[in-house]
């Protein structure tokens, strides 16, 4: 019986939109070999680094710039990583109001400090953070997905028993992770109704 929900945050909560962002980084910042470390599901290289939470910010510019012309900043920077994510997904920001009157909500994402207050303005805006019982962000918690030790982690947090938790993600790559937990994982698919698919009761 489930008794929890957890969401990832972009490509399920957040719409992405990864060529205006890899194409702002090329035009705007000059950095021209941005698609060698950007992925819609897994980054790498010092972006990967970043989200574990092996590099800080100010060692996240410091790199990037070294792939840029010599006129970019830091707000360049921003700007582009920013502009990834293009907005709320509404069908499922809807679904997470109706979930919240009867589960405990939690967002398990691949993150970083960059992005971070920007998303956190979107969901402020739409009004569903205080939906969510805990955030966990894997730069924070120095793990990433689709590791089993970051699953583990969080259901221990989150007080509930693995086949408790209906896992909701966009990445093949972490919803096999998270089965590997002993989760309840399903790959979300923009426009499926969570409730109805998976079968969630609503009082």
């Amino acid at each position: 019986m489930i008794k929890a929900v957890i969401f990832d945050m972009g490509g399920v909560i957040l719409d992405l939109d990864m060529p205006r962002c890899i194409r702002n980084f090329k035009e705007r910042a000059g950095f021209s070999d941005i698609k060698t470390y950007l992925d819609v599901y897994h980054q790498k290289g010092f972006i990967s680094d970043l989200e574990e939470g092996l590099i800080d910010e100010s060692e996240f510019y410091e790199e990037c710039l070294r792939h840029c012309t010599k006129d970019a900043t830091a707000d360049d920077i921003k700007f582009c990583f920013n502009s990834l994510v293009a907005g709320a997904n509404l069908d499922i920001i809807r679904q997470i109001i109706l979930l919240s009157k009867d589960y405990p909500l939690f967002i398990l994402s691949n993150n970083n400090p960059v992005c971070l207050k920007h998303e956190m303005e979107i969901l402020d805006k739409q009004g569903v953070s205080g939906c969510f019982r805990e955030f966990f962000f894997s730069f924070r918690l120095k793990m990433l997905k689709p590791g089993r030790e970051i699953f583990d982690e969080v259901v221990r947090r989150t007080g509930f028993l693995p086949e408790e938790i209906l896992f909701v993600d966009d990445s093949i790559a972490n919803v096999e992770g998270a089965r590997a937990a002993g989760l309840n994982a399903v790959r979300y698919k923009k426009g499926d109704d969570i409730l109805a698919k998976y079968n969630l009761s609503l009082s």
